[in-house]
């Protein structure tokens, strides 16, 4: 288990949440932070010492993210690692080859949803093959609940299976969740949309299928609803512990909307699995 901290709340909050999952799985857990290449380069020409003010503060956020850490359980095997890389994603994804996930939180410092570790979880899980939790969300008292939002254009496989063992992790319920909306003026045109609402529950059901009998000890509720996705796994997310959503094999790099949509707006942490090669 990785987990990458720049000292934000946000990322302390990212910290405890890895923490508590690297219990749960019985594993070890690696906190990284990364000091860009380029804020090392140059700065002592104009601030003499700055250079090593900056690794020593690296260093405290380190060693505050370990005590944040062991608060979880004393005999959690916590290693940290100072890299020096191009960018916070380059750096934690240089080392986590061997994860079982990656962990960050939604915000950096400065609050922009769009810097440093908000963007590099975005980049991170479009890059990795592993699945990398975005921490959002407040610390809530726990919901036992983990929500798996499916795309049947996609193969929910990896995404069930992530579910599944997340929710018997926490022996929490789980609740599969379709969205699918129709082709518009599809109603106009004459589409039967009760025959469309009939199919999707029967391939959701016929996915579930494998997963239920390999976690029988997992509660399992599924829910096939007409609605835009990214909203109603939002709405879904105000009452769960997880939400684990899929990567678009046609997307490329890049998140797809759904995926997208719900890291910036869920109500909890989201887990982004993608497809095995």
């Amino acid at each position: 288990m990785v987990v990458g901290t720049d000292g934000s709340p946000q990322a302390d909050r990212a910290v405890v949440w890895a923490a508590a999952e690297a219990v749960r799985g019985h594993r070890p857990l690696h906190i990284v932070h990364v000091v860009e290449d380029q804020l090392l380069i140059g700065p002592d020409r104009i601030m003499p010492g700055i250079r090593q003010r900056m690794v020593d503060r690296s260093l405290q956020i380190l060693m505050e993210a370990q005590a944040l850490a062991v608060q979880a359980d004393e005999r959690l095997v916590v290693e940290t690692r100072l890299v020096h890389d191009r960018t916070p994603r380059a750096g934690i994804g240089a080392h986590s080859s061997d994860a079982h996930e990656v962990v960050v939180g939604h915000r950096g410092i400065g609050g922009f949803a769009e810097l440093l570790l908000g963007s590099t979880g975005l980049l991170l899980a479009g890059h990795l093959p592993l699945p990398v939790v975005i921490v959002r969300g407040e610390e809530d008292a726990p919901a036992d609940t983990v929500v798996a939002g499916i795309d049947l254009t996609d193969p929910p496989e990896t995404v069930l299976e992530y579910a599944f063992a997340a929710a018997a992790e926490r022996e929490a319920r789980l609740h599969v969740v379709h969205a699918w909306r129709p082709a518009p003026l599809a109603a106009a045109a004459g589409a039967d949309l009760k025959a469309a609402q009939t199919m999707f529950s029967d391939h959701v059901a016929a996915a579930l299928v494998l997963w239920r009998e390999r976690h029988p000890q997992v509660k399992v509720t599924e829910d096939v609803v007409q609605g835009h996705p990214a909203e109603t796994l939002v709405g879904c997310s105000a009452h769960a512990d997880l939400v684990v959503v899929g990567y678009r094999t046609h997307a490329g790099p890049h998140l797809g909307s759904v995926s997208h949509g719900v890291i910036h707006h869920a109500h909890c942490p989201v887990a982004v699995v993608r497809p095995r090669s």
